[in-house]
Parts: structure tokens; C-alpha cells; sequence
């Protein structure tokens, strides 16, 4: 058990009882654990930790952990591998910084010995540090530890372009990676429970809350560049891998209006529903480092309100601040039609750093042009009229309905790999074969690979639609799902890219977590109360914004 400090029991005691410090996540100790010849060693006392912080490592880089052996020969401890930036005695309540699950300990049970073999190294981060702690959870702790940091490619800078790196994607969620299916045209007319839908987004083809199929594989190509070949060959150790270039993918970071505002309880963490998509299609690809950066996602502001002008105005200054912080970093930007990423793009196209802007795929999810934003805002303020259209800034831009279509246009440009784009197609044919009418005479149910107890990775559904809507975008996923085959064809006349696939339906699922058809967990009693008067809160800051 970890126990706060006295200033923080003084705060939440009230509210918060003492189980709600515990971790939910399991031990991962082994019992053949030893620190025998670990070179170095610290004294801590009860409620202290000793932290070991990683080199900073360069652009294009992520940190990584090469070596990790601990023990204590007296007293037990708690072991979190985990990026900075995290406070431990508010982790529980509040969240802290993404955790790597596999070379954390103890959260549940303390642990007097831990460690990684080198099968299971390196342990891959998403930032350029990544922090080891060690927090003493008796009266006295003795430590041993024997831990190392590295560095790991990413193949994301301009200079990886000839050893075919790729980019780093920056992402809207709503109508771009999800699906929002709001109910209602305009906001008057909306439920209390349907208002997040509407202001999430606008498209109505698939169900809420159901994954674009296609979306993360087609993310991972990009990340990974086309110089990535079928899987890889990699286990736990990315960076060894047989495939060359030894690039780990760059996760993306999501541009969401949320507002920032309330980014401790609104804000899309390691547990969320999208990350743990990301990451089962990060096992499935044989990649387990990929997921979502959770810690460099950027949010909306309050007083953004409803505007999708606004919207896009902040998505395009947090481009200007992420692309001048990475000066030698590559980019795509996935959005779509239906608020103001489309305003955000050209912004991006047209910035100082709008150079490295190197793809920007729009997903039709707004059927109706009348209803496109078409005046929009710089992130200096200045007003202009939106023109992108396809094929615009040397052919960086396209449109697209389907998330083949876009595959096809990133294979055509040379930005993903024929075996990046197979594991598109194979991920959207996987979707179709449940969600999709068979054709004449065949039985609906027969090429469905899942059911209630193995959902698809895209959502819990996986019976027919039989609305319109679904049934247009099935058509066009047919139709697109046909040309990217053809596209695959030349550049994999073997098949090669599709003999390679091993997995079976739920084979990377992780039992209890990210698993659609598991009851969402509870919130602790002091995040719970926390969420309802920020809740109480929020609604009334967006009434006085929205109406």
C-alpha cells in the first residue's frame, strides 16, 4: 500500500478511503528473480522512492530501459517504469504519466525482487525520457538495481527519408479514428445524453463509438515508412528486429477539441477504449511498443466552445508548436470535413514549417458540402477563406471515404510500405466480413471471425448493418477494399505480405483490459467526485459559451 503525504491525507481524507490508493494493475514479478551482482544500491524509508531518469535522448529518438534488475533485501517495494513528470502518491486518484505495464511491479502486492530477461528488453518509450522508480513500501527498504537506458529510432526526421523512415502522425479522434453517430442535426434539438455526440462530430455510418476499420494499421504504416517490410520479425525487442531499417514507430499524438481545461478527467489516458485499440493492433502487427502517445496529445481550450473555427485555429497553433519544437521532424495530419481540420490543414500547409507537412488525408465524414466550414481562422487570428482541395501542395492532400482509398494514396506516394498497406486491407476485410451484408445466398454469419465473447478490434459490433448510411459505406468499402488489392497485387505479386499473418481472432488480447465486452472500470471514490463537479462545472462554462 502507498501511502500520501500528510498534506495530501489532509485534503482528501474526507473523501477518498485509503483502498483508493491502490493500483488496479497486476504483478508481474517472477519467482526467479535475483539482483545477484547488481552494482548499486540505495536506503529509502517508508513513503520515500529512489528515482532513476534516463538520458535525454535526441529528435527523432525515444528513450528506452536495456537493462532493468531490482531487489531489496529488506522491506517491500513497489516498482513503476513510467514516463516523468509523475507525482506517486496522486497516481491513483488523479492518473500520471503512461505507464509500461510489463516492467512495473507491485502495485497490487509489494514485491522484494524484480526484473526483465533480456528476451523481454528493451522496454520502448514514447518520450524522449522515461523514469524508474522505486517506491518503499515498509518502515526500511535496502535496494539493488542494475539499471540501464538507451535510445531507439524512430526514422522520423528528414534524414531518414533514403533509409525509409516515416512520420510522425498527428490525429483528430472524432469522425477521423472514431465514429461520434450523433442523433440529432442541430444542438437545440439534442438529449442531455446525446449533446457529446453532437459536439463530437457529425458522421452517422457507423455505430458510436465504433473504430474506423483500417484507421490504426493505416496510422502504424505511416509511422513506420515503406521501408517496413511484412512483420518484422520482432518480439518484445523492436530495435534488433530483422527487418531494416530497425525503426521503432513513432505513436501518434492526437489533436482533440477536448478541452485542456479538464484534461485530468477528460483527457484520453493509457486505459482509455483508443489506446487499447492502438495497442492490440501494435501486437497484432508484431510492433507491442505502438499505441497512442497519451502524454503528448494536445486538447482544445473551454473557450473554444462550440466553434469549429476555433477548433481548428487551436489544432493548427499546436502544430506551429510541435513542429518548432521538432525542427527536423516529418508530419502527416489526419482530420476530417465534418468540424475544422480542414481549416487546420491548410493552416498547417501554409506555416512556416508547413514544408515537413508531408501528407494530409481528410476523411469525408460531412456528406453534405453546404455544410463544410469554409471561412476560417490563422493561429495569429487572421481570417481566410478555405480552398484545400485534393491534390493541393504538390499532392500532399486527398480526401477519402474509406481508410483503403487512403492506404492506396499513401502506397502510390511512396509513404507506406505494400506490406503496411496488406495489413490495411486485411484489417478492413476482417471488419466487412461482419459488419457488411454478404452478398446473394452466402450466410450472413459464416465469414465472421468474432462474436460477444471476442469482439473485432474496431468496437463490439459484429452482426450486419442494414441503415443506409452503413450500407453506402460498406459500397464504398468494397469498391476501395477491390483497387487496394489491385495496388498490393503489383507491389507483392507473391503474396508474400499476406502469408505472413499468423494471429487469430483475440489471440492479442489482453484478458480484463481493452476488452469491449468487459464492464468499463469504476472510478476510485475521489476521482468520482472530482469528475462530478468538474462535470457540474463544464456544463455550465459550455452553456454560458454555447448559448
Amino acid at each position: 500500500m502507498r501511502y500520501p503525504a500528510p498534506s495530501v491525507l489532509l485534503c482528501l481524507a474526507a473523501a477518498v478511503p485509503p483502498d483508493a490508493f491502490a493500483s488496479a494493475a497486476g504483478d508481474n514479478a517472477t519467482a526467479a528473480c535475483n539482483c545477484d551482482g547488481c552494482p548499486k544500491s540505495s536506503n529509502e524509508i517508508l513513503g520515500r522512492h529512489t528515482t532513476l531518469v534516463s538520458p535525454t535522448c535526441p529528435e527523432g529518438s525515444v528513450a528506452t530501459v536495456t537493462k532493468l534488475r531490482t531487489a531489496s533485501t529488506s522491506g517491500d517495494y513497489e516498482l513503476l517504469t513510467w514516463n516523468t513528470g509523475g507525482w506517486t502518491y496522486t497516481d491513483d486518484i488523479l492518473g500520471g504519466p503512461y505507464k509500461y505495464r510489463r516492467a512495473t511491479a507491485g502495485e497490487d502486492d509489494e514485491v522484494t525482487c524484480f526484473g526483465l530477461d533480456e528476451s523481454e528488453l528493451p522496454v520502448v518509450g514514447d518520450q524522449p525520457q522515461i523514469e524508474v522508480k522505486l517506491n518503499c513500501e515498509s518502515v526500511e527498504c535496502d535496494f539493488l538495481y542494475d539499471v540501464e537506458f538507451g535510445c531507439a529510432e524512430t526514422g522520423v526526421l528528414g534524414v531518414d527519408v533514403a533509409r525509409g523512415g516515416g512520420v510522425q502522425v498527428l490525429s483528430d479522434v472524432d469522425d477521423t479514428i472514431k465514429c461520434p453517430f450523433p442523433q440529432c442535426a442541430e444542438l437545440r434539438d439534442c438529449s442531455p445524453l446525446d449533446v457529446k455526440h453532437y459536439l463530437a462530430g457529425v458522421d452517422v455510418r457507423l455505430e458510436d463509438g465504433e473504430f474506423y476499420p483500417g484507421v490504426a494499421e493505416l496510422m502504424l504504416g505511416l509511422a513506420l515508412g515503406p521501408g517496413a517490410n511484412a512483420t518484422g520479425n520482432a518480439t518484445a525487442n523492436e530495435t534488433t528486429s530483422a527487418a531494416p531499417p530497425a525503426f521503432v514507430p513513432a505513436k501518434p499524438m492526437l489533436l482533440s477539441a477536448r478541452p485542456n481545461e479538464f484534461n485530468a478527467l477528460l483527457g484520453i489516458s493509457q486505459d482509455n477504449d483508443l489506446n487499447q485499440y492502438y495497442e492490440r493492433v501494435g501486437r497484432r502487427e508484431d510492433r507491442p511498443s505502438y499505441g497512442v502517445n497519451v502524454d503528448s496529445s494536445m486538447y482544445g481550450t473551454i473557450t473554444d466552445g462550440t466553434s469549429h473555427t476555433e477548433f481548428g485555429q487551436t489544432k493548427a497553433r499546436h502544430y506551429n508548436d510541435v513542429s518548432t519544437k521538432r525542427p527536423n521532424t516529418r508530419f502527416a495530419f489526419l482530420g476530417d470535413n465534418g468540424q475544422g481540420d480542414v481549416c487546420a490543414a491548410q493552416s498547417m500547409l501554409e506555416s512556416r514549417n508547413g514544408g515537413r507537412m508531408v501528407a494530409v488525408l481528410i476523411h469525408e465524414s460531412q456528406p453534405d458540402p453546404a455544410k463544410v466550414l469554409t471561412e476560417c481562422q490563422q493561429p495569429d487570428g487572421d481570417d481566410f477563406t478555405l480552398t484545400l482541395s485534393e491534390g493541393d501542395y504538390n499532392g500532399a492532400v486527398h480526401f477519402h471515404k474509406t481508410h483503403s482509398d487512403a492506404a492506396l494514396w499513401a502506397l502510390n506516394r511512396g509513404l507506406l510500405s505494400c506490406c503496411s498497406a496488406e495489413s490495411v486491407h486485411h484489417a478492413v476485410a476482417e471488419w466487412a466480413a461482419c459488419r457488411c451484408e454478404p452478398e446473394e445466398g452466402n450466410n450472413a454469419t459464416s465469414s465472421c471471425a468474432y462474436n460477444d465473447t471476442i469482439p473485432p478490434p474496431t468496437g463490439p459490433y459484429h452482426t450486419p448493418e442494414t441503415r443506409a448510411s452503413a450500407r453506402a459505406y460498406c459500397a464504398d468499402v468494397e469498391s476501395d477494399q477491390k483497387a487496394l488489392a489491385a495496388g498490393i497485387a503489383l507491389c507483392d505479386p507473391s503474396g508474400g505480405c499476406a502469408a505472413s499473418r499468423s494471429y487469430v481472432p483475440g489471440e492479442f488480447y489482453v484478458p480484463g483490459v481493452g476488452s469491449f465486452s468487459a464492464a468499463a472500470a469504476p472510478l476510485s471514490p475521489g476521482k468520482f467526485a472530482l469528475a462530478a463537479a468538474a462535470s457540474l462545472l463544464l456544463q455550465g462554462m459550455l452553456s454560458n459559451v454555447m448559448f
